[in-house]
């Protein structure tokens, strides 16, 4: 019995492999045809690095002129570091006070909340926009945050809920019973138990930000403080027309290789949102 329990397992755990190879397949095909397509040189189909020349100089082509690439990575990393501060910051605190305290309006807000999650921000970008406009933001860094964390940060504070509801209650009681206070049972013993939920969102902020483009097309009109994805936006299309692929391809292999280093490194926190932020939400 033991023999077949163990071949059993091991089955499985091949079948998961070989499902997760072939799943990531598509992936790697993609990478691959990415830098075959950056370092080949149509013309004479030799092997050729003159389209990773961006690192050392503007991009200017057909009529398409932008800045040095690494002072937009540095917009980029700014950017996205700025919204996960922001959006942990504010999800934390926010989803412990609906779980833990019971306050007049808190089922109402929770309602709020899950209303904002349910319109897509498409449908609420013209009127952002004019709000924008009236405020004088638009243009700037902090009218492209405002809206950013706006749209994000319900289904963060939702996902942290899901994990400070799964601390038992006894363990921040015994806290207090100690005499620390409510801010010192939080600080010392919630925030280390919802650490893997805090990393979570953490990770999803970064991605977001880091592939947000629209609302820099949408709300900022300077080259110069463009963030990665919009410079490569810049490059896909002048009037409808392609207009220089290998180009695109460095760039965009440039672009998308950081975030999957990052990914593998940080997948198992995306596993542990099942856990946290799946339940009692």
């Amino acid at each position: 019995m033991k023999v077949k329990r163990m071949s059993t397992s091991t089955l499985k755990k091949a079948l998961v492999q070989t499902y997760m190879t072939l799943f990531t397949l598509p992936i790697i095909a993609m990478i691959v045809w990415y830098f075959l397509a950056a370092t080949t040189n149509f013309t004479t189909h030799e092997f050729s690095l003159e389209n990773f020349a961006f690192f050392k100089e503007p991009v200017e082509y057909a009529g398409v002129k932008l800045p040095m690439i690494w002072s937009i990575v540095l917009n980029t990393i700014v950017y996205s570091l700025l919204i996960v501060v922001i959006e942990v910051g504010i999800s934390v605190p926010t989803a412990y006070a609906f779980s833990r305290l019971d306050f007049k309006g808190k089922r109402a807000a929770m309602k709020f909340l899950f209303l904002m999650r349910a319109f897509p921000g498409i449908t609420l970008i013209i009127a952002t926009f004019f709000i924008l406009v009236k405020m004088d933001l638009v243009n700037t860094y902090l009218g492209v945050i405002l809206v950013a964390i706006t749209g994000s940060l319900p289904g963060r504070v939702y996902i942290m809920k899901g994990f400070f509801d799964e601390v038992p209650w006894d363990i921040e009681w015994a806290a207090m019973v100690d005499g620390t206070t409510r801010y010192g049972a939080f600080k010392k013993v919630l925030v280390p138990y919802v650490l893997s939920g805090i990393g979570a969102i953490s990770v999803f902020a970064f991605l977001g930000a880091y592939g947000e483009w629209f609302l820099f097309k949408l709300l900022i009109f300077n080259d110069d403080m463009m963030t990665l994805a919009g410079y490569l936006s810049k490059l896909v299309t002048k009037e409808n027309q392609i207009i220089n692929y290998g180009l695109i391809t460095a760039i965009g292999l440039f672009y998308t290789l950081p975030v999957i280093v990052f990914y593998i490194f940080t997948q198992k926190l995306f596993m542990k949102v099942n856990m946290g932020g799946a339940k009692q939400v």
